[in-house]
């Protein structure tokens, strides 16, 4: 099944400690929207994540209904489930894990051709073929959201990785053009740089750029 999401503890801290039984957190069920317009596949999904998640329900897949119910209800996971794939399913998985980043899974009765692989390079974290039972449901989902947690997670390293190389660009240039300008060494031109955002309480980065941005428009 679906693992829930468990609230947060809250403990006191005072000067006196007291024996406090132990407890179980409560329990936050997932929300789920799912796309699906037939009331019968719908309900084995409803069967198969029993209380562990809401449920909401839209049947038409659209982009601004599903934005629309992912605003109101701060849905954790996406479900589209259709008999037969297309490309407009395909756009609506691309366009919402850019605007929307969550886990999708999309089920579907018929593969149709190379839409599977178009799926998962849109954004998809799980694509089902065949075969929807109750039984199976939890255990897709639960498989979907760690693969989107590690992509998101790989994502925002190699963002970071990436900002830190322009950075380093952006500091290598300025350090070169104080060199050239004062005449002086690497390591000066440096403690330059990070005397001049300790006294104006920015990043080093930020004043390398206004530098570099400075001496690309002089002649």
């Amino acid at each position: 099944m679906v693992m829930p999401v468990a609230a947060e503890r809250f403990s006191t801290i005072g000067k006196h400690t007291m024996n406090v039984p132990n407890y179980d957190p409560p329990v936050i069920p997932l929300e789920i929207l799912l796309v699906e317009d037939d009331v019968a596949r719908a309900a084995i999904f409803d069967e198969g994540l029993g209380n562990t998640a809401n449920v909401r329900r839209i049947g038409e897949l659209s982009m601004q209904s599903i934005i629309a119910a992912t605003d109101i209800h701060k849905a954790d996971l996406l479900i589209i489930s259709r008999h037969v794939p297309d490309g407009d399913m395909i756009r609506v998985v691309e366009e919402l894990s850019g605007k929307r980043p969550m886990p999708i899974v999309v089920f579907v009765e018929a593969d149709q051709g190379d839409l599977a692989r178009r799926a998962i390079r849109a954004g998809a974290s799980g694509y089902i073929v065949s075969g929807l039972s109750a039984a199976r449901v939890g255990p897709v989902l639960d498989v979907a959201m760690e693969r989107f947690r590690l992509m998101d997670a790989l994502h925002k390293e190699l963002s970071r990785s990436k900002s830190d190389l322009e950075a380093r660009k952006l500091i290598e240039r300025a350090k070169g053009l104080l060199m050239e300008q004062r005449g002086v060494t690497e390591h000066a031109a440096y403690e330059a740089l990070r005397k001049m955002a300790m006294s104006r309480g920015k990043p080093v980065r930020e004043i390398a750029e206004t530098i570099v941005a400075i001496s690309n428009m002089l002649p």
